[in-house]
């Protein structure tokens, strides 16, 4: 009788920052039913990876469930693989915190489980050459893939049932190959399907191995598999079918295979992760032109097995291009790595708390974004800020002790070639970029901790075509489609929000506008520039408690073009929670100047119609205006935005009232597991002063920013 290895896998994750009620009912549809199901079948084995963030949660809300799991791995039913704890992108994170959090997982799993994991979970399968040194180093044996990444490395479908060795610089490392065909069939296809798929593929001398390892959620919190898995029995069908077919299924651990066969040979594979996700790091254009080019390709009957090998996308590492927003956590994530590995040889308590901190920031969710909302849910971006914020904190309180500190430093914070600035102090971290504007990109307030400016550019998704065009379904559907294949909306009338920014909306971006200038037209990113200044690059000078951004640029008005320039000081004094910025405009042509001179601010209260987050000014009644609300206030000497949830007011004071302040919600349409959606990424604010000046003449204004705990204000 031919017959078949079967490794079954599991990998259940929620991202640091996740609410706990999504913690709780993940718990209870999906990886508590599951063992639930599992229980029954004794023939059925499982391999187990659960994160970081849900062993935490186990452990202070279901604690019974690590006992379930450790009673299983003493029986030899659970492998239980291990991983790096928070579940970061190895290719994201220094080395050096990739091993610390590999070792971590593995000393929760010997002191929980009885086991130290020789395999560990490869964060979203995300592959470089380079990993099986650092794998090595942190005593890894063995790892699972996508059959994609066997397919471009020039294996063919026949090949992929075992394992292989690749290696770095002579440190080996075993891989495992996923079969895409079994992640699709289960559990969206009848049972029938995987079992016949098994049944091809076994062999006489029975050293065959067919590997599924996905996702855990799939089975009761994706789309509909509640019902599809449990209520209308898939896993149960499925397991009693393994279990009527033992005699030639054999359900095994990847401990177990290993020890009875040997690897089919030596692979190296280049850079790659699951196809969809090398599909999401493109452009727009570009993942259209692909979907285009695998269309037309699979016409073709000859050359169609060849698309997977020959046809793929980018790889994780352009998310950081794409998106200017993930590449700034990543880079924050790597500035407070490197402060702490500077502190490593230091006898205090407070750095293992920093490196806690650390290890919980670097977890992968909001770092990119594709089938899930990922880097657009505003609560996990805002949760890893909170740790990263947190853990620059503990290591400030070790490395100054007292707060009547101030520092300056001009330094190559993104990456891009170009010095940005950042003024800090004991309570709030200021990141200027000189090239774009001489914008604010980054407000960093240490005591909550929490940044005001974590915001979201609204731009182009290539799922929106879907909207344009009408290919969407608004509402549920069946649970017979993988979370790959649905195309859905959660509200009628997305396409009217499908509005893009021509430049990242962060704060202190300067511009100059006609006086007849509407709140509709800056919402729609329409209104008319009369200068180049609101992208420009600026020059930049630093003082101990300064940053001074200048520059020399031109104004268009009425066919003449007028040189005029800008000049922005930003202060910051030793304790305060605000700053002031001082502003200087000139111009020097031979026309009197009439317009809007305007500064935007964009600020992320992470609700824009809640009722306890709004504006307020002590000059007027604001009528508790929602931040997300679209207005236009006149002659305001101040204006606030209050979260009453967060107990915190982000103001701004004025030297001479602003003739104007335009204000609007910022809302993305993204996609996320159970459709397209709005989701609110901040308030924008332009506070505009009326110019009409003579030729090289001169108007100043102060703007003091500043940050007031609720319970201070309402005293």
């Amino acid at each position: 009788m031919n017959t078949i290895n079967f490794i079954f896998g599991c990998h259940s994750h929620q991202p640091v920052g996740n609410f706990d009620n999504v913690f709780e009912m993940a718990y209870e549809q999906a990886y508590k039913p599951f063992m639930d199901v599992f229980d029954r079948y004794p023939a059925v084995k499982v391999t187990q990876h659960f994160t970081g963030p849900l062993l935490d949660w186990f452990q202070a809300h279901a604690p019974e469930f690590i006992q379930r799991l450790r009673q299983g791995a003493e029986s030899g039913r659970v492998e239980i693989m291990g991983g790096a704890y928070y579940e970061p992108l190895l290719s994201a994170i220094p080395d050096r915190d990739a091993i610390a959090q590999i070792g971590m997982m593995a000393r929760f799993c010997e002191r929980e489980f009885g086991q130290v994991p020789k395999g560990m979970w490869l964060t979203e399968r995300v592959w470089e050459p380079h990993m099986p040194l650092t794998l090595g180093r942190a005593g890894i044996e063995y790892t699972a893939l996508d059959d994609t990444h066997f397919l471009i490395g020039g294996l063919k479908e026949q090949d992929l049932f075992g394992y292989y060795v690749t290696e770095d610089q002579g440190v080996p490392l075993k891989v495992f190959p996923i079969l895409n065909r079994l992640r699709y069939t289960v559990p969206f296809h009848p049972v029938h399907e995987t079992i016949e798929y098994l049944r091809e593929h076994a062999t006489e001398d029975g050293l065959a191995c067919a590997v599924l390892h996905d996702d855990g959620e799939k089975f009761g919190i994706w789309p509909e598999t509640f019902h599809s898995v449990y209520e209308e029995g898939w896993l149960e069908e499925f397991f009693q079918a393994l279990t009527d077919n033992a005699d030639w299924i054999k359900c095994v651990t990847y401990q177990e295979y290993m020890e009875k066969a040997s690897a089919l040979g030596r692979v190296y594979l280049p850079t790659a992760s699951y196809h969809e996700m090398m599909e999401w790091a493109l452009p727009p254009q570009m993942q259209h032109q692909l979907k285009f080019l695998k269309h037309r390709v699979s016409q073709d009957g000859e050359i169609a097995p060849l698309q997977d090998l020959f046809i793929r996308g980018s790889f994780w590492r352009n998310f950081l291009a794409k998106y200017a927003e993930s590449n700034n956590i990543q880079k924050k994530m790597l500035r407070v790595s490197e402060k702490l590995d500077r502190l490593r040889g230091k006898n205090d308590p407070r750095v293992r708390e920093a490196e806690r901190l650390l290890f919980e920031g670097q977890c992968n969710c909001a770092y990119w974004h594709g089938v899930f909302g990922g880097l657009y849910l505003n609560h996990l971006r805002t949760a890893l800020y909170e740790k990263l914020i947190a853990a620059d904190k503990v290591m400030d309180d070790i490395a100054h002790g007292k707060d009547g500190w101030v520092n300056t430093v001009q330094v190559d914070f993104d990456a891009d070639g170009n010095d940005e600035a950042i003024l800090e102090n004991a309570h709030q971290s200021l990141y200027f970029h000189v090239v774009d504007g001489g914008t604010l990109f980054e407000w960093d307030y240490k005591d909550k901790p929490f940044n005001f400016i974590n915001t979201l550019t609204r731009r182009e998704e290539a799922y929106h075509d879907e909207l344009r065009h009408g290919h969407v379904q608004v509402g549920g559907a069946d649970g017979g489609q993988s979370i790959h294949e649905m195309v859905r909306a959660k509200e009628e009338g997305l396409e009217n929000f499908l509005i893009y920014d021509p430049y990242r909306r962060v704060s202190l971006r300067d511009h100059f506008l006609p006086l007849d200038t509407s709140t509709q037209e800056l919402w729609c990113a329409a209104q008319r520039e009369l200068g180049d200044f609101h992208t420009g690059r600026y020059h930049c000078t630093t003082k101990k408690r300064s940053v001074t951004l200048a520059r020399e640029g031109v104004i268009h008005q009425d066919g003449h073009v007028l040189p005029a320039t800008v000049s922005k000081t930003v202060t910051v004094q030793p304790r305060a929670s605000f700053f002031e910025i001082r502003y200087d405009v000139a111009f020097h042509g031979s026309e009197l100047v009439k317009c809007l001179f305007g500064v935007e601010f964009a600020v992320n209260l992470l609700s824009g119609t809640s009722f306890d987050r709004y504006y307020r000014s002590d000059d007027a009644d604001l009528n508790y205006t929602r931040l997300g609300e679209m207005g236009c206030d006149e002659n305001l000497s101040h204006i606030a935005l209050r979260d009453d949830w967060q107990r915190l007011e982000c103001g701004f004071r004025f030297g001479e009232p602003a003739d104007r302040i335009y204000r609007f919600g910022l809302e993305t349409v993204s996609q996320s597991e159970g459709g397209q959606e709005r989701v609110y990424q901040g308030s924008v604010l332009v506070f505009c002063w009326k110019v009409e000046l003579a030729p090289d003449q001169s108007f100043s204004q102060t703007i003091m920013a500043e940050i007031v705990p609720v319970e201070a204000s309402a005293e």
